[in-house]
């Protein structure tokens, strides 16, 4: 078994939750947003940059992230998972969880737009969920896809794992969406999640 990486992140801070972070971003997704800062992770036939692809086993994996181990047990960091879509890989992961440190802690950024099948192995893994929705209106005309594998998974999501390690993000997208729909989102999650969602703003000066 070995994961399809993009790139491996080291000695993040304030980006992906508390404390020092090595980020681990894998190839593919389902989404094809329009402002995708990664829209290389859908190119699986080539490789990253001229780099060759980056394929470690679990072990290997952890190998690399123990050199980062003093970052993370002093910061209250830890390992992220992110991508493109990294719950394609969740088997992978799961493993790599297995093996890493228990105080590490273990992080996911998701769209959670996947069949229920790829959330399962992970979902007792993972100290935090951090998901991007999106927008609840504008959702398939942004994405591409419509979004009802990622409400169906959010829902059941919240009735698995605490509330306090679901972090969901909205985005605020020139050009899709106004504030009327971010609030009709925030409003949507607030009601059936049971959380207070992170408003964002994407840069109007993104191109593609």
């Amino acid at each position: 078994m070995v994961g399809d990486i993009i790139s491996i992140s080291r000695l993040r801070m304030g980006t992906d939750g508390k404390g020092i972070s090595t980020l681990i971003v894998f190839f593919d997704c389902p989404l094809y947003c329009e402002y995708c800062i990664n829209d290389f992770c859908h190119k699986t036939k080539s490789s990253f940059g001229g780099i060759p692809r980056a394929s470690f086993t679990p072990q290997e994996l952890i190998d690399f992230l123990k050199q980062d181990d003093i970052y993370y047990l002093m910061s209250g960091g830890g390992i992220v998972f992110g991508g493109g879509e990294p719950l394609l890989q969740a088997k992978y992961i799961h493993k790599v969880c297995t093996l890493a440190d228990m105080r590490w802690s273990k992080r996911i950024e998701t769209s959670l737009n996947v069949p229920w099948d790829y959330v399962k192995p992970v979902l007792y893994d993972m100290d935090e969920w951090i998901i991007d929705i999106k927008d609840i209106n504008i959702y398939k005309s942004y994405t591409g896809t419509d979004n009802k594998k990622m409400v169906e998974n959010l829902l059941k999501l919240r009735n698995k794992v605490p509330k306090d390690k679901i972090h969901i993000r909205i985005p605020g997208i020139p050009g899709y969406n106004t504030n009327y729909d971010i609030e009709n989102s925030v409003q949507w999650i607030r009601d059936n999640i049971g959380v207070e969602p992170e408003v964002f703003l994407y840069r109007k000066t993104i191109n593609r």
